[in-house]
């Protein structure tokens, strides 16, 4: 162990299971089965504990001649391991920090915003903040049998809604995710507005209207002969382009699924504002 101050821990990820979690200590040679990086240095290492077990495999930082930074896996119960180590190696556990990158980072929910937030630390982002700590959603409105449950489950790529001819299939209004450009989306499938005297259909026409009121994007899937009306706030798309070869805009046929999906998908990110984020 380095200096003469207390030795001590401190978790810089919150408590949420995580894939990797990071918890800063005091640099402490014994902590680890190889020797301790050099400043400014990561090296991968097995945590023990001090009997010689092997608590963990980690990542090991050093960001200065008195503290590491120690990623373990970030499960509760490798926290909870990882935290009996370090107090029976003698460290004392300090109040967590409060950095407000962590918690942003530990909050964002897909890849792109968790690119965003490395790429501009401390910035005001150009799009709604909130998409930086939640996923938004998209809802898909439009008639009975204008293809709404069949574009749903080619945008989250597995059969997710029924798919029937008979109108009035679809009574509920269900979710899957799809990302786009690096952008977790939250897709929602709703009842076919029509005239019916069906308490069902009326139930779930229903669950569109307050489906509605908390979407971000409103996709507004329309089939030949039936293009209108729709709020002035609606992404309107063009169902069933193929039997519709003349028309012009935002078209969807399952026929031509991956170009109509990247079309969609860049669409809607532009209407959220968000940048799309090539993701390696």
């Amino acid at each position: 162990m380095t200096g003469t101050s207390a030795a001590t821990f401190s978790w810089l990820t919150p408590a949420a299971p995580a894939a990797i979690a990071v918890v800063r200590v005091t640099a402490h040679a014994a902590l680890l089965d190889r020797a301790l990086p050099a400043v400014g240095a990561a090296r991968f290492a097995r945590l023990l504990a001090p009997d010689g077990g092997v608590v963990d495999e980690l990542v090991a930082d050093r960001i200065s001649a008195e503290e590491l930074h120690l990623m373990p896996h970030g499960g509760p119960g490798m926290r909870a391991a990882v935290e009996a180590c370090l107090r029976a190696h003698g460290l004392q556990q300090t109040a967590p920090s409060a950095d407000p990158q962590w918690a942003a980072l530990a909050a964002a929910p897909a890849p792109a915003a968790v690119h965003w937030l490395l790429a501009h630390p401390g910035a005001v982002p150009p799009f709604n903040p909130d998409f930086l700590r939640r996923t938004p959603i998209v809802l898909i409105t439009g008639p009975a049998n204008a293809g709404k449950s069949t574009l749903l489950n080619a945008w989250c790529g597995h059969q997710r809604a029924l798919v029937s001819d008979i109108p009035g299939t679809t009574r509920d209004v269900l979710a899957a995710e799809t990302t786009v450009g690096g952008w977790r989306l939250r897709l929602l499938d709703s009842a076919g507005l029509r005239q019916t005297a069906d308490p069902l259909e009326q139930a779930g026409q229903a669950l569109v209207a307050a489906a509605r009121a908390r979407a971000d994007v409103i996709l507004s899937l329309r089939p030949p002969g039936n293009d209108g009306p729709e709020a002035a706030t609606d992404l309107v798309v063009l169902g069933k382009a193929d039997l519709r070869p003349n028309s012009v805009g935002l078209r969807w046929t399952a026929h031509e699924a991956e170009p109509g999906l990247t079309q969609l998908g860049s669409a809607v990110l532009q209407r959220l504002g968000l940048p799309a984020m090539m993701i390696r």
